[in-house]
């Protein structure tokens, strides 16, 4: 698995695939726009054709692509440390936000537009959610660089074959999202061919589709990695602090199912749980220090 994990995650395939999300991100963003300049002219169903009423739509396509290099990036830091890893898991989730608050803008008609229109309420609840984001993504960064002042454990006996674990857990997990990827992409294709979706559990949503799978089996792998970790140390607050990391992602898989404020809600309080599990690890490793 270690070859695996360096032919994947290797600097010179993350600058490729940097590469490959510009041109893809460029190339797709136009082809989307010319899809709606036809769909002027032609009835193109893509999605009930909700990717084809606004220009603004087109810039669905090139955050789609850039969200899959993040979620790219999000699995090449999970053997570095939980807390990068879910500093990754937030950026995605904000870019996610954001993805869907120009699919807001494309429901409004701002000429008719009330104060009380369900529509614009939306749309301020995803503006919110999406401020709020940043800043928790902010606030963790300061955290993160915090507690690399204080955390700085001696190498353990075991700990160079977890890691080694880890990138073995991260390799597979990849490789499990390009199957995921691959599904969703027939799953597409046959229901735009003949109106019928491949798994019976899959739906249109497209802000949940594909997320929901891929967070799950993130999930399975944060779990492991944590049993795996456990096994190497029994320090309670390390153990308790990547326990709520894992339930911050929990938290943030749920979101997908539900219904808007709620998803916000549950995406909001994920990310407060992360944050104050990091702030009170910090408090933990600064006495330890201190003594």
């Amino acid at each position: 698995m270690k070859g695996l994990y360096t032919l994947l995650f290797s600097a010179n395939t993350r600058a490729k695939l940097e590469r490959l999300t510009v041109i893809l991100s460029i190339v797709g963003f136009f082809t989307h726009l010319a899809f709606i300049g036809l769909g002027q002219f032609w009835s193109i169903e893509l999605f009930e054709g909700r990717l084809l009423q606004n220009p603004i739509n087109a810039i669905y396509t090139p955050f789609s692509f850039i969200l899959i290099y993040e979620i790219y990036l999000l699995i090449f830091y999970l053997p570095r440390s939980f807390t990068t890893s879910l500093l990754k898991q937030f950026e995605v989730i904000s870019l996610i936000m954001v993805r869907r608050v120009f699919g807001d803008i494309t429901k409004i008609d701002f000429a008719e537009i009330q104060l009380n229109d369900p529509k614009f309420m939306a749309l301020l609840i995803d503006l919110s959610a999406v401020l709020i984001m940043a800043l928790a993504i902010l606030l963790f960064i300061k955290a993160k660089n915090k507690l690399k002042a204080f955390d700085q454990p001696d190498m353990v006996p075991g700990e160079q074959r977890f890691n080694s674990l880890k990138k073995s857990v991260s390799a597979i997990l990849l490789v499990i999202l390009g199957g995921i990827s691959l599904v969703h992409l027939c799953d597409f294709v046959i229901h735009q061919a003949t109106g019928v979706h491949l798994i019976a559990s899959m739906d249109n949503n497209l802000d949940a589709i594909f997320y929901k799978d891929f967070f799950t089996t993130l999930i399975l792998a944060d779990v492991l990695i944590l049993l795996l970790s456990y096994a190497l140390s029994q320090d309670y607050f390390k153990l308790i602090r990547n326990t709520g990391f894992v339930i911050t992602t929990i938290l943030l898989r749920l979101s997908f199912g539900a219904a808007q404020p709620l998803d916000v809600l549950l995406i909001i309080t994920g990310a407060l749980f992360g944050y104050l599990m990091l702030i009170m690890y910090i408090g933990y490793s600064r006495e330890i220090q201190a003594e």
